[in-house]
């Protein structure tokens, strides 16, 4: 089924911020995790989006993605769930610590999607991961411990090393206790997703950033922080994060971010369905049909879910999940390389 279900709504608003020219990969590194972290100590009154769980995009040739994303890429672990491999088919589950990447198959209607923007990861071992993915794609290495890579359907990773020894999951085996403004928390150099590897931050070009950072603070509170032309605001509390940059208009570069999905968790699930009724665009994604409908509260009940889109960020859908879903805080099996 076509992924085209995301509509621009209303008139264009007009730029806020001055265009600025473009940066380096270098300086667009170092200024999003700086955003980031500055954003992370603004956190204390938990507002914002529960949770970022995963991020959907569909992509390419099925094994220079397994490739990319696995063993001889950034080192995500295959979820034995949907492990992908020789034979197989259909969407592949790709893990970083609490985090997924949910990779879905190309379809004749359903073309491969590239963020428009960049996906800021937190790896254990960044100089190792550096060396693999040299073999095969375009790395640009920071320093010892940040490099930027793009994959070969032409999403941005710009990826950071967190600290040496990541936490590990099982019975009986917790993350550390840390200061949270001290050398290994928010403030410190182990950018990180709940003191491990994850998703960190997702950066969105679009028309205008402080408009688009602004719909999610009315929605869902907490605060919008501001540097360098960028905004960002809260998408977990691990810390995650969603950064807005100003861009002119692509119309090209947003068709083939058109369906790349967020899954996100919420509290006050019922109250945000009606009120995100009326300041988004709420819809059923063809696509997941056979997993959610939210044409009614009561659909979205049903399943806990619903997906919407805000208007000044119309290409990206959230996957907005209750508290109550089976998934939330699912335990996600993780292995670092």
């Amino acid at each position: 089924m076509p992924r085209r279900i995301i509509t621009v709504l209303g008139t264009a608003a007009a730029l806020t911020a001055t265009m600025r020219p473009p940066v380096t990969l270098n300086a667009a590194s170092q200024r999003n995790a700086e955003l980031a972290r500055q954003a992370a100590t603004k956190q204390a009154n938990d507002k914002g989006l529960l949770w970022l769980e995963h991020i959907n995009i569909v992509v390419g040739d099925r094994q220079e993605a397994e490739r990319f994303y696995f063993e001889e890429g950034l080192g995500c672990y295959r979820d034995p769930a949907k492990p992908g491999g020789p034979g197989t088919s259909g969407t592949m589950w790709a893990n970083l610590g609490n985090q997924q990447f949910h990779l879905a198959q190309e379809e004749d209607d359903d073309p491969r999607q590239v963020v428009r923007g960049s996906i800021g990861l937190c790896l254990p071992d960044a100089d190792k991961a550096a060396t693999r993915l040299e073999k095969f794609c375009d790395v640009q290495r920071h320093d010892d411990t940040r490099f930027t890579v793009t994959c070969p359907v032409g999403n941005t990773f710009h990826c950071y090393q967190v600290a040496k020894d990541p936490p590990t999951e099982g019975i009986g085996k917790r993350p550390k206790m840390v200061n949270l403004h001290k050398g290994d928390g928010y403030n410190g150099d182990a950018f990180s997703v709940r003191n491990g590897p994850g998703i960190r931050y997702v950066q969105f070009l679009v028309e205008d950033a402080q408009r688009a950072a602004q719909s999610y603070v009315d929605e869902f509170g907490g605060s919008v922080t501001e540097d360098d032309g960028l905004t960002c605001v809260s998408a977990g509390l691990g810390p995650v994060h969603l950064i807005f940059e100003s861009a002119e208009p692509d119309a090209i570069a947003d068709e083939k971010q058109d369906g790349v999905h967020l899954c996100v968790y919420v509290d006050a699930f019922a109250e945000r369905y009606d009120r995100l009724r009326k300041a988004a665009r709420m819809f059923t994604n063809p696509r997941f049909k056979h997993l959610d409908t939210c044409d009614s509260l009561e659909e979205a009940l049903a399943s806990r879910t619903f997906r919407f889109a805000f208007p000044a960020v119309p290409f990206v859908e959230h996957e907005t999940r209750a508290l109550t879903h089976q998934q939330f805080l699912k335990r996600i099996k993780y292995e670092p390389l």
